[in-house]
């Protein structure tokens, strides 16, 4: 029986940036269903059907009811492998090509009994990949240290993997997230770099390079790493805002606002970023603007420790 071993999504990476690892895979309009049944075509239940998109460890996990059936709603389109396994069954694998907004093919699966001559062997999958049970195990202690945020006890872990999963992008940013975690910004990037060059179509990846150089103040690097992200691939603001404070670092208040017009489009929720653009605007003389995007702002953030200085702007404009 194969066993799947997942890179947890890291909710605490970048404190600038909270989702920026966080199931990358979600928030699409994609549905995908199927069923799985045996030999004699009876329906498995309990049956694990596990989603990772484009080679990624990252996806969901689901369980066939009593009628074999399984169904997900929301991944993004793309290339998913989906593994199927039943206790007493040989694991199956296939690719499949999903589209967003489209109805997608049933998926229906036969799962082949083990031969009574060959007793079920455990396998370790990563990304599709068998590996040893020591890397398995490596992998499954760097992401309980890293939910205990041993950062340090997680990068060793995650590393001493990699040794048999080179080409993980995956593996390679939660390198990289663990180097951040301890402090090593310059380690982290290398990692994020690796990892975004291994997989040139991994929207994860770029966008963890873009926000690590943001963060460092790289401007240029970041808008460049940020550019390889299609826009319709970016699902917060957070990159967005961080462009625009750099902006604003540099005195460039128009510039600053139409990435942060970007902020607030995509996250509408986004409270520093209403005050950011406020700042930008009060430099451009905009005040109407300013006051609406303050107002805005100590709506969405009452209690934020900008709070006090929004009002003292917003009397300032009066």
């Amino acid at each position: 029986m194969s066993k799947h071993i997942p890179l947890l999504a890291l909710g605490f990476f970048l404190l600038a940036a909270p989702a920026l690892l966080a199931q990358e895979w979600r928030g699409g309009r994609t549905r995908v269903e199927g069923s799985v049944k045996n030999e004699k075509g009876e329906p498995i239940a309990g049956a694990r059907v596990s989603l990772r998109w484009q080679g990624h460890t990252d996806g969901p996990d689901l369980t066939t009811d009593k009628k074999g059936h399984w169904a997900f709603l929301g991944l993004v389109g793309g290339a998913w492998n989906i593994d199927f396994e039943a206790p007493g069954y040989v694991t199956k694998q296939i690719s499949v090509q999903l589209k967003e907004a489209e109805r997608n093919p049933l998926i229906e699966v036969q799962l082949q009994p083990v031969p009574q001559s060959q007793p079920a062997r455990e396998e370790h999958l990563v990304g599709g990949k068998k590996v040893s049970k020591e890397a398995a195990e490596a992998i499954e202690k760097g992401n309980a240290a890293m939910e205990a945020k041993n950062y340090t006890e997680a990068r060793e872990a995650y590393t001493r993997a990699a040794s048999e999963l080179p080409d993980n992008a995956a593996l390679l940013m939660r390198i990289a997230a663990a180097y951040y975690g301890e402090g090593k910004t310059e380690e982290a990037v290398r990692y994020a770099h690796q990892a975004a060059e291994k997989d040139p179509q991994d929207v994860a990846a770029w966008r963890l390079v873009a926000e690590l150089e943001l963060q460092r103040g790289n401007l240029d690097a970041g808008r460049e790493a940020l550019a390889r992200v299609p826009e319709g691939k970016i699902r917060d603001g957070q990159p967005y805002l961080n462009i625009g404070i750099l902006l604003l670092n540099k005195r460039k208040a128009a510039e600053a606002e139409e990435a942060l017009n970007k902020a607030v489009a995509v996250q509408p929720d986004l409270a520093d970023a209403y005050y950011m653009r406020a700042l930008a605007r009060v430099q451009q003389k905009k005040k109407a603007e300013a006051k609406a995007d303050l107002e805005k702002f100590l709506e969405l953030a009452p209690d934020s420790p900008e709070a006090r200085e929004a009002r003292e702007i917003l009397k300032s404009l009066s």
